[in-house]
Formats: C-alpha cells, sequence, structure tokens
C-alpha cells in the first residue's frame, strides 16, 4: 500500500481523538488532556504542527509536535503523541513521521526534540532507541488520593 503523508487538518481532529482515546485518553495515565480542544491547538502554527499518513485516504498514523519545550529552553520541541494503527506497525511509518518532524523543526532553528515514554511500555522504549532517542532523566510520577 502506498502511502502519503501531509500535514493535520481540522477535518483530521475528531479521527485523530478517536484513534487515540484508548490509548491516550485513558485515566489512568498521567498526560495532557486528550481532547478534541486540546488537539485543536496542532492546528496553530504558533503552538505547534501535526503530521497525519494516509493509507488508501484514511488516516492511519500521525505526529503531534509542541512547538517550544518551554520558554527556558527555546531551541527544544516536545514530541507529544505519534501513533501509528497496530496493523501498519513496523513498517517504517512511526520512522518517517519523525523525519518529517525533525527536518521542518530544524528548518525553524530547533536543534532537540524530546518526548517521554512510560517504563512499562517496552514496545515505545525500543522504537525510540531505534531513532536514536536517548534516555535522558528519569521521572518519577507520584499518586496520592485526597
Amino acid at each position: 500500500m502506498k502511502m502519503k503523508y501531509r500535514s493535520l487538518k481540522k477535518e483530521d481532529i475528531k479521527k485523530i481523538y478517536l484513534m487515540g482515546k484508548k490509548d491516550f485518553g485513558s485515566s489512568s495515565q498521567y498526560s495532557w488532556d486528550w481532547s478534541i480542544k486540546e488537539l485543536k491547538k496542532y492546528l496553530n502554527k504558533h503552538f505547534g504542527f501535526g503530521i497525519v499518513c494516509l493509507g488508501k485516504n484514511k488516516i492511519i498514523g500521525f505526529i503531534l509536535v509542541q512547538k517550544n519545550y518551554s520558554s527556558q529552553k527555546p531551541k527544544v520541541s516536545w514530541l507529544t503523541y505519534i501513533f501509528v494503527k497496530k496493523e501498519f506497525r513496523r513498517n517504517k511509518i512511526g520512522s518517517y513521521l519523525i523525519r518529517l518532524s525533525s527536518f521542518k523543526l530544524r528548518k525553524m532553528g530547533k536543534r532537540n526534540f524530546i518526548t517521554d515514554v512510560y517504563l512499562k511500555n517496552k514496545s515505545s522504549l525500543s522504537f525510540f532507541k531505534s531513532e536514536c532517542f536517548k534516555k535522558k532523566e528519569y521521572w518519577v510520577i507520584g499518586d496520592k488520593k485526597l
């Protein structure tokens, strides 16, 4: 199957929301708010961008990037989400999404691309290692019932 890649469009938001809801929208995860409202931020070029992968004119994968990680680190961007449907994984789609994003970020003057992965998510850890992401630091997330 031939894949096509293009920038995120307004009409993609609901599809992406539904695709990622199980993986990114679970209440057991400590992540950004996975909502249509939050996803619309990636349509604003000052906030970030998204790239989708299409197969047979349907979205089969996407990447969402926050342009600025923080004001203290102006040359650093944040890979917020990357997702490829299970049946299309291991076809280099994720690698190509990262490559396209990296190229776009370099043109913006960015020098680093960071992300976070849960330690128990072995497949994602392996994927990011294969994409030359290096372990930088470990975070400890505490949880206390109130």
